[in-house]
């Protein structure tokens, strides 16, 4: 019943922002978890290996349900980030130096430090992915590729029950990685630019922003959504407006007069 919930509040925000694709409902897949039916194993199934960023391509454009386990992976950072393989001290020192940083040392300080990594004392196994409005299992979290206007309106939602504006640190690569981690570990919402492999192999556009939830607040964003929209100021009721003979600051009137044109409202500040 909880899954149907949630295809329930994945069609509707597909409806009422107007996405182009569905949401992604995301769940990890802890030691003794049963994979849900009718997902596809890449390697498995089909004898591929996929970056996180081609998965959410193939859930978001062609709507198929995925579950990968480490052996369906074909990039390091989201292996290291849920924590389906270990880094020894070797790795750290090795791996480290690779986030495009000048100086090597603050490099592999972030990766020992800073890094997202899942906080959990479960061994992980894997994740399982499939859009919103059809997944057969109760998602973690929702994963949404937008554009910044509909983004506008998601964040507004998200602003109206809170009362908080969103706080996000953004970072250009991993975005796998920054979209879901903090996420599940336990912040509400998040925004991520799509990196470098989102544009290259999963296929986004570059108006395209991640917006990521935790799966509990998807019923009240959508409630919020509602709401802006019935006070005529959701996604759909904006409209951009170009008004003719507009304020303008006063030295315009000053010459125009000066020109034999005609004056008009003063912009006030």
């Amino acid at each position: 019943m909880e899954a149907e919930k949630y295809n329930i509040l994945g069609k509707e925000l597909e409806e009422i922002l107007i996405l182009r694709y569905s949401p992604i409902a995301l769940k990890i897949l802890y030691e003794g978890d049963i994979i849900p039916e009718d997902t596809i194993r890449p390697f498995k199934d089909r004898g591929d290996r996929l970056s996180m960023c081609q998965a959410t391509a193939l859930v978001r454009r062609n709507r198929n349900a995925l579950t990968m386990l480490k052996e369906d992976h074909w990039c390091v950072w989201p292996l290291v980030s849920y924590k389906m393989v270990e880094l020894d001290e070797d790795d750290c020192e090795y791996m480290g130096t690779k986030f495009f940083m000048s100086d090597p040392e603050r490099s592999k300080r972030y990766l020992r430090e800073e890094y997202p990594m899942l906080k959990t004392d479960k061994a992980v196994v894997g994740l399982s992915m499939a859009p919103l409005r059809s997944a057969n299992f109760e998602p973690d979290l929702v994963l949404i590729y937008c554009r910044p206007a509909q983004l506008r309106s998601i964040m507004m939602a998200a602003k109206y029950f809170s009362g908080e504006m969103i706080k996000v640190a953004l970072d250009p690569v991993d975005s796998c990685v920054h979209s879901t981690i903090p996420v599940l570990n336990g912040q509400d919402y998040n925004v991520t630019i799509p990196d470098p492999g989102e544009y290259e192999r999963g296929m986004t556009d570059e108006d395209e922003v991640m917006f990521t939830m935790k799966a509990q607040k998807t019923g009240d964003i959508v409630k919020a959504l509602k709401i802006l929209s019935s006070a005529n100021f959701g996604y759909r009721e904006m409209a951009m407006d170009m008004p003719m003979n507009f304020a303008r600051p006063e030295f315009y009137n000053v010459m125009f007069k000066k020109w034999g044109l005609e004056s008009g409202e003063v912009w006030k500040k």
